[in-house]
């Protein structure tokens, strides 16, 4: 890996707390935590080298720590609601330079995804890129990149606390102040109807029967089969089609 590639790193936000389904983060999928599968699926089929969760100092959180441990991977434990300096503290830590931020309730990461937003920044450093949206990957399966110098600056002169806890609306709500970049995703991949981060009971049923019929292929199965499996059974997608809009841009 080369001195640049070492500047790049995914950074997973996860916290137990969840309002909708509390705990989801360590739900077991088929004899792993939810955490764990989505670790290992990054750490497999991506190329970046550093990957991290950034969960919060709370005691409730005590838990992904622990897991994280456990299984070799790096924890970082910040601010509960100031989700935004807990990206920050964590890049510095761990000396990145350019944040790959992912969801901790997305099991089904596209590990290719957070290479092509590298690929892309290195010919063109973007002050935001994002992966999130209607023409990229599908929902829960998409990344976005964030320079944290620029990070930085939004945390110095805001205290609204939905930039803080959600990092990314400010890049949204102020377009013209930073350079941003909306990727689009390989025809092929682009299904912006299809639901695969974990919000609802739901999602988590969707999730846990895609791993079910594609253990076959081992825990390491590509999105493009994800995609096969759902576009030849579209039962599959009516379990939790009606309790998600999408991607809004």
């Amino acid at each position: 890996m080369s001195a640049e590639d070492e500047k790049y790193g995914i950074i997973i936000q996860a916290r137990l707390g969840s309002s909708r389904l509390p705990g989801k983060v360590m739900s077991d999928i088929d004899g792993q935590p939810l955490i764990i599968r989505q670790l290992r699926r990054l750490r497999h089929i991506s190329k970046i080298n550093k990957i991290i969760v950034a969960t919060s100092s709370d005691p409730t959180d005590d838990k992904i720590e622990e897991v994280c441990k456990l299984n070799g991977f790096d924890c970082f434990r910040g601010p509960l609601n100031d989700v935004m300096e807990r990206f920050i503290l964590c890049a510095k830590k761990f000396k990145i330079d350019y944040i790959i931020r992912v969801g901790g309730d997305d099991p089904l990461i596209d590990g290719r995804c957070c290479d092509h937003l590298m690929d892309m920044h290195k010919k063109k450093a973007y002050d935001f890129m994002y992966a999130s949206n209607r023409e990229g990957w599908p929902y829960g399966c998409a990344a976005e990149l964030i320079s944290r110098q620029v990070l930085e600056q939004i945390h110095a002169k805001t205290s609204n606390l939905i930039y803080l806890e959600h990092t990314i609306p400010y890049f949204f709500d102020h377009p013209k102040e930073f350079s941003v970049f909306k990727v689009q995703a390989p025809k092929e991949l682009n299904r912006p109807d299809y639901y695969f981060t974990v919000d609802f009971p739901e999602d988590f049923q969707l999730v846990c029967t895609i791993f079910k019929k594609l253990k076959s292929d081992g825990d390491y199965f590509t999105l493009d089969r994800v995609i096969q499996l759902i576009d030849e059974n579209p039962d599959l997608r009516n379990i939790n089609r009606h309790l998600h809009k999408g991607f809004s841009k």
